[in-house]
């Protein structure tokens, strides 16, 4: 029996058993996608080592820019429509919708054909002002693979088939492109950035035809259903709305590099996007410990335990901070001897990487704001928080970069972060009285001298 066909059913017979099955299921995912994300991180890591062994800074920093330029160009492509899966497709499953599901579903695949002719227009059109069609032809593909794996992916989470969406989703990409540059290297191929491009569309376009085909049995139940789309302006609206919380997640990395890209060369990017993935490793343990205490975090908040709340904040941040020391530690004995692996080139990234080391001290410094703000549905304060976040990096980035070159540039994105971060605890604060920051740290000795007495 099919996934989605077996949501009302269980929806209808709620004395199963199926609850304790439920909770494996969902430790089960946890694990898997952490373990999913780590190994995405050290391939990524390790790609990013051939690619910067095979070429010069100068065009490894083009080729990374056109891999942040096709995610970025992405959300264009979907409007990000597929955002609200989880909001519209549930409910339309749970309660036998099946035609309103298969509608939300075209419909956001329609969107990307329908987006996609403007994407190549605009690519023709800078292809002919930069003399590159090459690499401008492959970021337009890239683009829309990438769209096609993320619509997929949120899709397939809604439906209840997360690992067959997600797993192929982070890690076929990075697996490709370091066979791939592996090959190259071992053959002694030279390459230049469209190279690269390619294979970041061929690693995407994998993973959507992996997708599709682990997905079938997930998507069967919808199969010739009628598709009304009558709520396609709702969709839009709550696509664009969540937006700018997509850019801050998922894609802020590539939004650095982009806007790191109109103030420093090729050269200077390349070390910068180096310094991002080694960092990368330790926002990881960050975003880990988080996603696994946002859902006691907001299980005591709708309980109204508050002092519950207030613990596992605290509970969480000391976790992170013990996490964050030793990253620090390792990044100050074994960073320079690190950058070398990738050249002796990429050795003056070093005080960019430290100053980089502030991006997860400033995510400690101001814990999960965005989750119990999302927790109370307080979307509007997040779409706040997320749009002026994103303006102060740009902002911030673009100053730096400008004025001090690769060291301005990294510490424009710390403050940029920093501001960003500190927007959404003051939302918090403001809105809920909920302090997410690091001074939660209190709770912990409050409640050990109220277990002591």
């Amino acid at each position: 029996m099919s996934e989605v066909s077996s949501a009302p059913k269980t929806a209808q017979r709620p004395g199963q058993g199926r609850l304790s099955g439920d909770h494996a299921g969902g430790l089960i995912d946890s694990l898997l996608l952490i373990l999913a994300r780590v190994g995405a991180n050290l391939l990524a890591l390790v790609w990013t080592l051939l690619l910067t062994r095979l070429v010069q800074p100068e065009l490894s920093g083009v080729a990374f820019h056109a891999i942040a330029l096709a995610q970025i160009a992405s959300i264009l492509l979907t409007l990000n429509v597929e955002s609200g899966a989880m909001r519209l497709l549930v409910p339309a499953l749970h309660e036998g919708r099946l035609d309103e599901a298969a509608g939300f579903i075209r419909f956001n695949r329609r969107m990307v054909w329908l987006t996609a002719p403007i994407l190549g227009l605009a690519a023709l059109v800078w292809a002919q002002l930069q003399g590159n069609g090459l690499l401008v032809g492959w970021i337009a593909v890239a683009a829309v693979m990438v769209a096609l794996a993320r619509l997929t992916a949120r899709h397939a989470t809604a439906l209840g088939a997360m690992r067959r969406g997600l797993l192929p989703r982070l890690l076929t990409g990075p697996i490709v492109l370091t066979l791939g540059l592996g090959l190259a290297w071992l053959t002694d191929t030279s390459l230049q950035p469209w190279h690269v491009a390619a294979l970041f569309a061929l690693s995407e376009g994998l993973t959507v035809l992996i997708q599709h085909h682990l997905l079938r049995q997930a998507f069967a139940p919808l199969a010739g259903q009628p598709t009304p789309m009558a709520g396609w302006r709702g969709w839009i609206s709550l696509g664009l709305w969540l937006s700018p919380g997509l850019m801050m997640s998922e894609y802020r990395k590539a939004l650095l590099i982009a806007t790191a890209a109109w103030v420093l060369t090729p050269a200077e990017l390349s070390l910068v996007a180096v310094a991002f993935s080694i960092i990368n490793i330790i926002n990881f343990g960050v975003v880990a410990v988080d996603v696994a205490f946002s859902p006691r975090i907001a299980r005591a908040m709708a309980a109204d335990q508050p002092a519950n709340r207030d613990r596992l904040l605290a509970t969480s941040a000391a976790i992170k901070l013990a996490g964050l020391t030793v990253g620090v530690i390792g990044t100050a004995l074994l960073g320079p001897w690190v950058l070398g692996w990738f050249g002796a080139e990429y050795r003056a990234a070093g005080p960019a990487l430290m100053i980089l080391l502030a991006l997860p001290a400033t995510a400690i410094l101001f814990g999960p704001a965005s989750v119990i703000l999302s927790a109370r549905g307080l979307g509007r304060a997040d779409f706040t928080g997320n749009i002026l976040g994103a303006l102060a990096i740009v902002a911030a980035i673009l100053a730096g970069g400008a004025g001090f070159g690769l060291t301005g540039a990294a510490l424009g994105a710390v403050l940029g972060q920093g501001v960003a971060l500190a927007i959404m605890a003051a939302q918090s604060r403001r809105l809920l009285g909920i302090d997410p920051t690091l001074m939660s740290l209190r709770h912990l000795r409050r409640s050990a001298s109220e277990t002591a007495s």
